[in-house]
Order: C-alpha cells, then structure tokens, then sequence
C-alpha cells in the first residue's frame, strides 16, 4: 500500500481493517470457486433474523464478491454490525468491527446487488476478475497493468445491475488507499472526466492519477471530506449545526498541526476522554473546574459528527474550517507528557480558506460553542462554496488561480479513438522526446494523419493548435516552401521576387521566442517530397545534438531579409512528426542519411485489438456486423501479406470503419458496410492486383458475400 495511509485506530477510519481483511481473505481463501456455502451462509442468516436481502433466497451457488460488501452497506450501522460479526465466523476474520458509523459508499437497500434477476456466470465472473486481479496486483495503480484494469473495470460496469458508480465505490471498499468512488473523483477535481461514456477504464485510471499528484493526503481522508462536504452543500438545515471556534494553545504551532493531521486537540487533561459518557466521569478523569472542565465536557461529549469547527488562519478575518468526523474522539498516549494535546476529535479541514465577519480573533479557550453567530458564520461559509473564488493562504485580496491540469493525455488519445495500448503510447512518446523527430509508418487506414496530431497533444499536453504547424509534402513541394526562399508578389503592380520564410522556419521562429512551450511540426506523406530538396541544410540542424546555437547556418534568402538574422538553428523545443504510407508504388525509399535523423514507429490494422472491439461497439453497430468486420478484414489480409508481390505493408487498415465516419443515421448498418467495401475498399484492392483483376474482384465479393 502507499506509504501516507490514515491512522486506522481513528474511529473514521476504524472501518477499514475489517473491510481490507474481508477483501483479502475473499481473494487468498478461494471464495470464488466457494460461492455456493456463501449463498447457503447468507439465506442462514436471513433466517436466523439478520438483515440481509431477501433475494439471498433465489440465488443458487452464484454471488459476486461486490455484492457480499454491499450487504453491509445497504442497511444502519447497528444492523450491519449484527452482519459483520456473522461475516467474522463465515470468513474467519480477526479483525475489529468499526466504533462509529462508516463513512463510505452505500447502496439502495431496494437494489444493493451488482447484478439483476437470477445471477447469472455471466454477471458475476466480471465482477470477480476485476477484483481477483486488483487484489492480485501491486499496491500502486501506477505498477498494474493499466490496459488490463481498464478492459476489466469497463467489464463490470457493464453488467446489467452495475454501474459506474456503484463498481467504482466498491474498489473503495476492497482497497480503500488505492481507489475512490468516480463521483468522489469529480468532486475533487470539479470536472468530469469521462463525458463522451467511452474509455471509462482509462479514463477513471488517470483521473485517479491526477487526484493524488493534486491532493497530497490518503485517499480515505479525501473520500471522508468530500463524503462530508457534500452532506454539508446538500443539507437544507446546514445553517443550524453547531460552529466551534478553536483557539489553540499556542497558536501557530498547534494550528499548524491541527490542520495537518486533521483533528483538533484538548491539551487541559493528559487523562483519556474517550471513556467518559457523561460530566461527572469527565469531572472525574481530569480533576478540572471552572472554566476548563466547560471545554472538556465539550470536547468529549458535546461535539457531534457534523458540526463546524473554525480555526483562525493568521491573517485578518480568515479562518480555516473543517467538519467534525466522528462522534467519538480519539486518545494518543505518547501525547500525554505536554508536547501535544493527547485527546483529539476528528476534522476534515476544507482546502481552502474563507474570510468570516461574525467571528472574533480574541482569547476564547480550547473550543467555544459559537451559537450566538453560528447562522451567520455557516451562511458565510455556504456563500463561499458557491460565490467568488476563495481567499488564498496568505490573506491576500485576489482570486485563486486553480492549479492548471493537463487538457490533452494519453487517455485523451484512447478516448478519440487511436486503439494503441497505453504501454505503446507511451512508448512512442519517450521515443518521440528523445530522438524529436519521429516517422509513423504504415499501411493505408491505420490512422497515421490522425495518430500523428493527437500525438503532437499529447506531448504540447493540451489542443494547443498554435503551437503546431501542419502541411503535406508532394512531389512538387520545395525547399522554399519549406525553408524559405524569394517567392513571386506583386509590388505597384509590378512581378518583384521577395524573401520569404517557409513553414517550419516560422514554427521555428515561435519556438524561439517562447523556450519553455514545445512546438511540432507535422509532415504528412514526408517521402512524397524530395527529401534531401525540401530540408536542404536543415538535414544536419534537425539532430537532436545540434539544436544548438553553435550550429547555426546562413540562409541567403535571409540576407535579403532586414528584420531576421541570417543565421539559424532548429530550436531545441521542436519537434517533427511525419507520416509515410509504405503502400504507395509511386514513391521511392527514403535516403539512409535521412532516416538516421528520424526514429520510425510502424502503426498496423488493429481489427482484433479490444479497443476497437469497444469503440465500435458502442455505436450501437449489431454484434452480427462487428464479427464480420473482423473475420472477414483479417482473412483478406493475410491473403495480402502472404501475397509475394504485396506484404503486409499493403495490409487494409481499421480506420475504414471507424466509427463516426459516415454512420448511417437511418440504421442500415448493411448498407454502410457495402458502401465502405464498394466504394473505399474495391478501388484499392483492385489498385493492389491491377494486373489481376480477377483476384481483386474475387477479394473483394468475399467480404460482401452473404
């Protein structure tokens, strides 16, 4: 597990270690291959009084391990204590129940199953191989097997009775340090991150991965926050919970520490508060009056699961404010010589501040119940939610600027439609970085012009279309195009020549003026141009070694050109990506010098890879027609690749039926696919076999056969 877990001796997180051990024990005791005695276990207990779902009676020997959790977090704290204990004998489970009420996920007592009807192998066995395979895998989501974790969690949101959230909310309760509630997640963020319902897997993977490089905190501790934070928003009586003011005992260091580990402390006593229950116990304990035995009955039996505390933040009318937890506090022993208070309630600080009007910064004591401006304070504190930005740490006037969040990933790339493994993205994208000029090179309908940009995203890290440049080479296309050079104008209505920087020197020009942004420059068709032509002396300055100042050169249109230098090098922030289709006759190889200074990445049809199988899937295209697709595109070619005068180079790409490209809006997905074949696919293979005619006719009514 990550090292910052929460301390789960506190009561908020008390739940936890009984949850963690039913998942393990579920997992390394073989479960799945017993789920008939744990449909026996349960009507048992069903009969014997325990709330358990009716419906236990009509399964037969199938339950999905989702669904075991969910019968504790479908019913009251005190119902579902009787379960856990009956869980304890059933799995052989050492750990404690938890002290106070849970605060995670739950599920519709009327439909807390992760299936519907009669379970069926078929809605059970996604839910246990997500949840073998998280169990089976490293602890970071950053070590698994991304692909695989997201092929299994679409899976199991997919079973009818399941869904998003509920499946998302259950990998909370089986490893609650690695795994939040997607809702959660959005909350975080305020964003959604999986808007066009495609990809979720991915999409979730990275949005988990964003959330803990933005919040340095356990998981358990931002899902018991916002968990909070939204009762709080949604509540239509919030303005009449009880508001504490905090004054710590020595300012500064104890606020800081407060905020920090997330409670506030009662340092009057080094006896253990928990175990009072009423004043005369607490009187008892500490041996305190007056004024501080007040504060200590406060502490530990007024607070309440709820209430706001308010601390002051060090600057002039703002404070830092926080929900109370847990209705029990907690007790530090190794805190009881003074350096610390020992006694402690459970806060779940908001991030940020607010500025308050109806408080006062004066001496108050440890905690004072605040109900003579309560109303206002919270209804100070609802506005802030809701109106302008917060005020920042320091207490300065001024808006919080959020903290910037890439707008194009690698999960981005997934969610268009580019059906490479995440591995293989990233791979080419390290490549791309290194060698800053990259080639994709491939059959036609393998994406390589679409990949191509979407790369260039990716590495700019967001659609920043002006820090790309794009044009296509042809055989026509020069080195002035290119480069630069004197091209025709008109001057007074007279023909002038004049000096002229082509488009990459433009691109490069930016690029120069803004160091710290990267810039691409996209190259479609590059081995349609005479290569050694176009780059002229730019074949040297492209090496990634010698972007560099000392390498520059004179251009001589340059000289004629007042406004520029004459010499130049390629900048050390841009990069080229080109595209070549190696299918093409017409074109010739390109040079060795060349290719030395690009690194290649072959891009192939990917009918048989589970992205497409997915994507096209959720167009709604019938199963019938998906098959089809990809048996009969992979038998053509194998007959291309093994065909002496192709090779696999000339293999038919998936980008054909890509869906959103020409979907028939009536439907008839019959006639779209015989559309796509007559129209896209026939001329190309009869271009193929143009000297046997008949092979292509014959090729191309196989995949139109009935």
């Amino acid at each position: 597990m990550p090292d910052n877990r929460v301390d789960t001796t506190r009561p908020e997180y008390s739940w936890i270690p009984f949850f963690e051990e039913l998942a393990r024990r579920l997992h390394e005791d073989g479960w799945r291959e017993r789920q008939g005695e744990i449909v026996a276990e349960l009507q048992r207990m069903l009969a014997d009084g325990l709330t358990v779902t009716k419906f236990v009676n009509q399964m037969v020997d199938l339950i999905d391990p989702f669904s075991i959790f969910a019968m504790i977090r479908r019913i009251g704290f005190d119902e579902a204590l009787k379960l856990m204990t009956a869980y304890q004998g059933l799995f052989n489970l050492t750990e404690d129940l938890p002290t106070v009420e849970m605060m995670t996920p739950s599920v519709n007592p009327m439909n807390s199953l992760f299936f519907s009807g009669i379970p069926e192998l078929s809605q059970v066995d996604p839910h246990w191989e997500l949840f073998n395979y998280v169990m089976s895998t490293e602890s970071s989501d950053l070590e698994m097997d991304v692909d695989r974790f997201a092929t299994l969690l679409n899976a199991s949101v997919a079973v009818k009775g399941a869904g998003k959230s509920t499946v998302t909310g259950a990998l909370y309760w089986v490893q609650p340090h690695r795994f939040l509630k997607d809702d959660t997640i959005r909350s975080v963020l305020g964003t959604s991150f999986d808007d066009r319902g495609r990809r979720f897997g991915l999409s979730y993977t990275d949005a988990l991965r964003i959330v803990r490089q933005q919040v340095d905190e356990p998981f358990p501790s931002v899902n018991v926050r916002e968990w909070l934070l939204k009762g709080f928003r949604d509540d239509p009586h919030a303005v009449n919970r009880t508001v504490w003011q905090c004054t710590a005992e020595r300012n500064q260091e104890d606020r800081e520490r407060y905020l920090q580990g997330g409670y506030v402390g009662f340092g009057w006593t080094d006896a253990d508060l928990t175990v009072a229950h009423d004043r005369d116990a607490v009187r008892k304990l500490t041996g305190l009056s007056s004024s501080p035995l007040g504060d200590a009955n406060n502490f530990a039996l007024e607070m309440r699961s709820g209430d706001v505390v308010v601390i002051h933040s060090g600057q002039t009318r703002t404070y830092r404010w926080g929900i109370v937890n847990a209705d029990r506090g907690f007790f530090d022993p190794s805190k009881a010589d003074g350096a610390d208070a020992s006694n402690r309630r459970g806060v779940s600080w908001m991030r940020d501040p607010v500025r308050l009007s109806g408080l006062e910064t004066g001496h108050f004591g440890t905690l004072t119940r605040r109900s003579e401006v309560g109303p206002g304070v919270i209804g100070e504190i609802l506005d802030s939610l809701e109106g302008p930005a917060p005020i920042p740490e320091n207490g300065e006037d001024g808006p919080v600027v959020a903290p910037t969040q890439p707008e194009y990933t690698i999960v981005s790339m997934l969610d268009e439609g580019v059906f490479l493994g995440r591995a293989e993205i990233d791979s080419i994208l390290s490549l791309l970085q290194r060698k800053q000029n990259l080639i994709l090179q491939g059959p036609p309908g393998t994406g390589k012009t679409f990949i191509a940009k979407r790369l260039a995203y990716a590495l700019l890290e967001e659609r920043a279309d002006d820090r790309i440049a794009s044009v296509q080479f042809h055989q026509s296309y020069s080195y002035e195009d290119f480069v630069g050079g004197f091209r025709p104008g008109l001057n007074g209505g007279q023909l002038v020549f004049e000096a002229k920087d082509g488009a990459f020197l433009r691109l490069c020009e930016k690029a120069r003026e803004n160091p710290d942004d990267r810039y691409v420059m996209l190259v479609d068709e590059i081995n349609r141009g005479n290569l050694s032509r176009v780059f002229g002396e730019l074949l040297m300055l492209i090496e990634s070694d010698k972007r560099e100042e000392r390498h520059a050169v004179e251009l001589q249109h340059r000289e004629q050109m007042p406004a520029s230098e004459p010499t130049f090098y390629v900048p050390p922030n841009v990069y080229i990506i080109g595209t070549m289709n190696l299918a093409d006759r017409s074109l010739t190889g390109m040079n060795v010098a060349m290719r030395r200074r690009f690194a290649f990445r072959e891009l192939m049809p990917q009918f048989n890879t589970d992205r497409f199988k997915s994507w096209i899937a959720d167009t709604g295209m019938p199963d019938e027609m998906q098959v089809r697709i990809r048996e009969r595109m992979a038998t053509l070619n194998q007959s291309i690749t093994a065909d002496p005068s192709l090779g696999k180079q000339y293999a038919v790409g998936h980008s054909f039926f890509c869906p959103g490209q020409g979907d028939p809006e009536d439907g008839d997905w019959e006639a779209w696919y015989r559309a796509v074949v007559e129209h896209e696919i026939r001329p190309l293979l009869e271009e193929y076999w143009f000297d046997q005619p008949q092979r292509a006719k014959e090729e191309s009514d196989g995949l139109l056969a009935d």
